[in-house]
């Protein structure tokens, strides 16, 4: 599986001189987490960095910091963090874990962001397959279970529990 079958290709940008409370205020009506941040070249924009909401509350709001002077495009990491489209889950869990980022911008071969993964969507993938294995189990089992068997069943056997007071295996229940 690539991670062109399970990023998610509606991507919300903000301008890197917005405010965070623009920022803020622009995830909660596009009802995402995350929003990639732009700078205007020319005729059209360059991707400078992303920031999530996590960005907001731990580098913002748990410092202490006044989120009314700061832009976004402060937020962003000098490094952007990204992966190729045809890259599979292992590549993508390795460039999270080295980088130490929970979303990852997703580029196609010419290098445009053509979407998002987050690590939310790489255990949905992963989980699908986990199911898929346990699909593959239960089907053996019930082959297996499914074909006559003329062995009579084995009778139910004696349960051996101890004695009150000893230690030993005396008694026989049914």
């Amino acid at each position: 599986m690539n991670i062109s079958s399970i990023c998610t290709r509606r991507l919300v940008a903000v301008d890197g001189g917005s405010t965070l409370f623009q920022a803020a205020a622009m995830m909660r009506e596009q009802h995402v987490g995350a929003l990639v941040i732009t700078h205007s070249v020319g005729a059209g924009a360059c991707v400078t960095g992303i920031v999530t909401d996590r960005d907001l509350v731990i580098e913002v709001l748990a410092q202490g910091l006044d989120p009314a002077g700061m832009k976004v495009g402060e937020l962003a990491s000098e490094t952007i963090v990204s992966v190729s489209e045809s890259a599979d889950l292992a590549d993508a869990m390795a460039v999270m874990e080295a980088h130490g980022v929970r979303r990852v911008l997703v580029t196609d071969a010419e290098e445009r962001v053509v979407g998002i993964v987050a690590l939310d969507d790489l255990m949905d993938a992963c989980a699908e397959e986990i199911a898929g294995l346990s699909r593959v189990i239960r089907s053996g089992l019930q082959r297996e279970t499914s074909q006559v068997d003329d062995t009579p069943p084995m009778p139910p056997l004696p349960l051996r529990v101890p004695s009150v007071g000893t230690a030993g295996w005396n008694t026989v229940v049914g």
